[in-house]
């Protein structure tokens, strides 16, 4: 009787102990990265456990009731969250709107006056104080030094304005037989208005349909000894698809700085696509020896493009981005100035 007792504790301790003795010996082909092949017991090494998970996607619940500051003057306020869309009304710099819904980098905002619809979040920021910790507004942020309540950087700077084309050089023509030459002396104008504003000597190279050609263009700007030049052009392309914003310098050290900050800013307050601060060797940088840029403002073959640049309410941001841009630049310059000063 015992040694039956016997042999069924030794039964059940083989059943136990058996695998175990064998699994320490168990040995594994390793390979390593090097191409290197061997052996090992499975007690040096950690055997990968896969786990699997469901794969649960987030709800986005709409804003509600978010505080919120519009950073530019000027802002569309459109019916639907598209360029598009028709405008409904425009909200100035500083004015408190009440964010209620987001999507696709537009929100949905009303303001104390009644004026209700959609903006881009680029121009508007959270009010800290009034959210307590609720998420910010999603999407790009204007820059707070591009946000000045003062417009000294401008005062008393000369800058020379260059419609494209003009007279019997029509430049390109839009898709529905618009000429270049019309939207470029449209657009400049209303710069001119916002610049002159600012306190700014604004000098046209040409005020109404009439060639100038391009080596008296940039003359203006060197007797006038121009703290910037600015050639507005609309663009053309045989590819619809492409569309978006660039400008161009010549001389880096001279242009530059000039170029991108006019771009990034009107890229801003237009919505369009950023195309980017390029290199080209044009007649009207080239022979100007003062800060200078040539913008392309859209692409007049694209529909989308075009739809939107050839509104009064397009020359209205454009203004306001080469408002802003100006600023930047000639804030910057006087900070360089200052730290040159310093140093010596």
């Amino acid at each position: 009787m015992k040694n039956l007792r016997l042999i069924k504790v030794l039964t059940i301790l083989s059943v136990i102990v058996l695998p175990f003795l064998v699994g320490l010996s168990q040995k594994y082909q390793i390979k390593l990265s090097s191409t290197q092949a061997g052996w090992v017991l499975n007690v040096n090494i950690k055997q990968a456990r896969v786990k699997f998970k469901t794969k649960t996607h987030k709800r986005v619940t709409p804003t509600e009731n978010l505080e919120a500051t519009v950073g530019v003057n000027g802002l569309n306020v459109r019916e639907q969250p598209s360029l598009s869309s028709s405008v409904v009304g425009k909200l100035n710099l500083g004015t408190k709107v009440t964010v209620n819904d987001e999507q696709s980098g537009w929100a949905k905002v009303k303001s104390s006056s009644g004026i209700q619809g959609w903006v881009y979040t680029n121009y508007i920021s959270k009010d800290e104080a009034s959210n307590n910790n609720t998420q910010p507004v999603t999407g790009p942020t204007i820059s707070t030094d591009s946000i000045q309540n003062t417009q000294e950087p401008l005062k008393g700077k000369t800058i020379v304005l260059d419609p494209g084309h003009g007279g019997s050089d029509d430049g390109t023509t839009s898709i529905v037989g618009t000429y270049e030459k019309t939207l470029t002396i449209a657009t400049a104008k209303i710069v001119d208005q916002k610049l002159e504003n600012a306190g700014a000597k604004v000098i046209m190279t040409r005020t109404n349909d009439t060639y100038v050609p391009l080596q008296q263009r940039a003359d203006v700007s060197n007797k006038n000894h121009a703290d910037a030049f600015i050639s507005f052009h609309y663009n053309w392309i045989n590819d619809p698809l492409i569309n978006g914003l660039t400008d161009f310098y010549y001389q880096k050290s001279k242009d530059y700085l000039l170029a991108s900050d006019i771009l990034n800013e009107v890229v801003k307050t237009t919505g369009l696509n950023n195309d980017g601060t390029r290199f080209d060797d044009l007649d009207v940088l080239r022979n100007n020896s003062q800060p200078c840029t040539l913008i392309e403002l859209g692409f007049l073959s694209n529909k989308q493009d075009d739809s939107v640049v050839e509104s009064s309410t397009y020359h209205d941001n454009v203004a306001q981005g080469v408002y802003l841009g100006l600023l930047d630049y000639f804030s910057t310059k006087k900070q360089e100035t200052k730290s040159k000063d310093t140093n010596h």
